[in-house]
């Protein structure tokens, strides 16, 4: 449900991985944009007569309201037995640490978001969600909810440089809840130990660290390949978030990205994130605490060489088996069980 034309951020890259891997499997027609282009495309191809060739049905909600025609166009492929797997992906609208305020429209957008899922839910033949706390978040109630994570792009095999000492953050710092004030005062207390760190943070213009910033700290604007070429100076990737009830059932997109640079990750300990770089034993996890966080930077930076390699080498498994066609693999073979019944 979001456009796929307007530059690359955590749902579009989400997406659009999936559009390239479900297309290797199946016949893939692809509707996207906001609410008001959607509509539109959406009633032409109702009126196509399209929908009758369809075997399924995959829907990536956005963070936004659904709108009444996307409920309209599937409760008619429900009424014509199509089957329709639809993701919740958030749910930032219950938590307030992401969507604060007490203006009149996001007041009614909050008390509306549940009773929007719960419609989304009665349309659709099946629901996907990233974690068991968020599917818990939107009062699923089933004891074993379909999980569909973010997945991995294949893992890159880009050395190492020299002398890397840069910590690699990939995302926006406009919240709290994100972390920058954590990021800074941990890495400014490593550096205090004798460690030369340094952070590239990659963001979207407009969701970069305010000035002013540390002299360490440099911001590019990056995706893909770009980001990959900064790779050499990189020892580690971070993800500095702040423990709290929405960060805590997340699945961040960058760390599944992380893992396929084929770098060790520092993580706080937030739940989903912390879970993921434990299973794999691909880095350090801390309290989301500026000291604790400082001494896993300092443990990274006094490992031995072997020590990050085999970290690397772990990251860059775990990337391969959480791999986004996987993930499509998962959504076919759901839609095609619920067809057979």
């Amino acid at each position: 449900m979001y456009p796929l034309d307007q530059g690359s951020w955590g749902p579009t890259v989400r997406i659009s991985h999936l559009r390239d891997e479900l297309a290797q499997l199946v016949d893939l027609d692809l509707v996207s944009g906001y609410r008001s282009a959607r509509r539109w495309a959406l009633i032409r191809y109702a009126l196509s007569g399209r929908l009758r060739g369809l075997r399924g049905i995959y829907v990536e909600n956005s963070s936004s309201l659904p709108g009444e025609t996307d409920l309209a166009f599937l409760a008619l492929a429900r009424m014509l037995r199509i089957p329709v797997l639809t993701y919740i992906r958030d749910a930032q609208y219950l938590f307030p640490e992401y969507y604060h305020g007490g203006g009149l429209k996001r007041r009614l957008a909050r008390a509306l978001f549940l009773p929007a899922v719960r419609l989304l839910r009665a349309v659709s033949s099946l629901v996907g969600y990233p974690s068991i706390g968020l599917a818990r978040a939107v009062d699923e109630k089933s004891p074993q909810p379909n999980l569909l994570p973010p997945g991995s792009p294949p893992p890159v095999e880009v050395a190492r440089g020299p002398d890397p000492r840069s910590l690699l953050f990939v995302g926006p710092m406009r919240y709290e809840a994100h972390g920058l004030d954590l990021m800074i005062d941990s890495v400014e207390r490593a550096r205090a130990m004798g460690h030369r760190v340094e952070v590239i943070c990659v963001s979207r213009p407009g969701e970069e660290p305010p000035e002013p910033r540390p002299d360490w700290l440099r911001v590019a604007h990056a995706s893909g390949e770009g980001i990959h070429r900064l790779l050499p100076g990189v020892i580690a990737c971070m993800t500095p978030r702040r423990r709290s009830p929405y960060n805590d059932l997340a699945v961040p997109i960058k760390v599944m990205e992380y893992l396929s640079y084929g770098r060790p990750l520092v993580v706080t300990d937030c739940t989903e994130q912390a879970r993921i770089v434990r299973e794999a034993d691909c880095g350090l996890v801390a309290e989301d605490t500026a000291d604790a966080l400082a001494a896993a930077i300092a443990t990274l930076f006094e490992a031995s060489s072997d020590q990050i390699d085999r970290w690397a080498a772990n990251a860059r498994a775990a990337a391969s088996d959480a791999s986004w066609s996987s993930r499509a693999r998962t959504i076919v073979g759901l839609l095609a069980r619920e067809e057979t019944q």
